[in-house]
């Protein structure tokens, strides 16, 4: 995998596989395609308040995993600005779908992919901040990433972060992050936790004692 060289609009994603290679545009839908001359169906779809069609749900649930590709494919080349642009555009996607489905199953069906992007954004936010020396904004990160991952517009529940690899993932992140903060940090954690129990937010407040406990409050 690499960029391929080119000036301006010309430069792509290459990706080697063994039937053959895989190109992506750097930006607006990666293969490169206009339906009916928008950059995108959500772009398209979005101009209206129609109800969306089970046949429009999966167009745009094939548009969602095409810029989900490419944002791992940013991830693994290290250009996280790019990564949370398309995850955030595909949380924008996911939001439009739950939004404007007739059916009903039509929020199930995004669930999963709602978690990656969650998953892949949290990573490449995380990720952002290390490589600037920021830990304490890579744990924030991490946390809005755990706080978040399960939650879902159409259901408004959460599941449990034991019961999923992915939340075991950001909590391998924060593990591996938590010993290089400085002993100042302690009271920051403190005061946050305080704030989070102040305005209720249980499930960041669990996090948090979770941090203090890994450093030895």
């Amino acid at each position: 995998m690499r960029f391929l060289d080119g000036i301006g609009e010309n430069r792509r994603i290459q990706i080697r596989l063994e039937a053959g290679i895989l190109q992506f545009e750097l930006f607006g839908r990666p293969d490169g395609k206009r339906p009916e001359g928008a950059e995108s169906w959500l772009e398209l779809w979005g101009l209206n308040q129609e109800k969306l069609s089970q046949e429009k749900c999966e167009v745009l649930r094939g548009e969602v995993l095409l810029y989900h590709q490419r944002a791992a494919a940013f991830l693994m080349l290290e250009d996280f600005v790019s990564v949370v642009r398309d995850c955030d555009r595909n949380l924008i996607a996911i939001n439009f779908v739950w939004d404007r489905a007739t059916h009903g199953a039509e929020f199930h069906s995004f669930d999963a992919i709602r978690v990656a992007t969650v998953l892949l954004r949290t990573r490449a936010e995380a990720s952002m901040c290390i490589r600037v020396g920021d830990t304490q904004g890579a744990l924030a990160a991490i946390d809005r990433g755990l706080a978040n991952l399960h939650r879902s517009a159409g259901s408004s529940q959460r599941l449990a972060e034991d019961d999923s690899a992915e939340a075991s993932l950001l909590r391998s992140m924060r593990d591996a992050l938590v010993p290089k903060l400085p002993s100042s940090q302690r009271v920051d954690l403190e005061s946050r936790l305080k704030h989070a129990l102040r305005m209720e937010n249980y499930e960041l407040a669990v996090i948090l004692r979770n941090e203090l406990r890994q450093i030895g409050y």
